[in-house]
């Protein structure tokens, strides 16, 4: 009677199992698309709904690798429906001014050798030396309510309340 339950019960459960996995993705995400001569972009590959392995970065001959690759994963389970991922992210400076392309980046996931796109990055000129971030701004969702200040809020005393204006007393003549 056990096993008859114990099949009956994974047999059910079977059907959500299928329908959890969804097909592996492979992309690439930029900071910016342009950026100032002498500033820094980031480049992150990431691999959605598959462990993947080889993964195999670009060459990168028109930047300057100045971080990375750096390594992040993740694995979520949520009602009943798990995801994971796995990103390389890259800091590069550019060499030079103009147009230039990120090659795409290649990974084996299931079987399967998957390639991102190519990516299109514009470099100009930097006159006046402007610094430029090379970290994505956050999503405001996640943001603490300080993180607009550029220093912690500062406890301060209440306003002391107005004076009484004076009242004028005027005559018609």
């Amino acid at each position: 009677m056990k096993k008859v339950l114990l099949f009956l019960s994974f047999t059910a459960l079977l059907p959500l199992g299928a329908f959890a996995q969804q097909a592996p993705k492979f992309t690439v995400e930029v900071s910016t698309d342009s950026v100032l001569w002498g500033n820094r972009l980031k480049v992150t590959f990431t691999l959605e709904n598959a462990s993947g392995a080889e993964f195999e970065a670009p060459d990168f001959p028109d930047f300057h690798i100045v971080g990375g690759p750096n390594m992040s994963s993740s694995f979520s389970f949520v009602n009943g429906v798990s995801s994971q991922s796995v990103s390389y992210s890259y800091y590069l400076e550019p060499r030079d001014i103009g147009v230039f392309y990120i090659q795409p980046a290649a990974i084996e996931a299931g079987g399967q050798v998957l390639e991102t796109l190519p990516v299109k990055i514009m470099v100009a000129p930097n006159p006046d030396n402007i610094r430029q971030e090379a970290e994505p701004k956050q999503d405001s969702r996640f943001r603490f309510p300080w993180d607009d200040f550029d220093t912690p809020p500062q406890r301060t005393e209440p306003a002391p309340p107005p004076a009484p204006e004076k009242k004028r007393k005027t005559t018609r003549l």
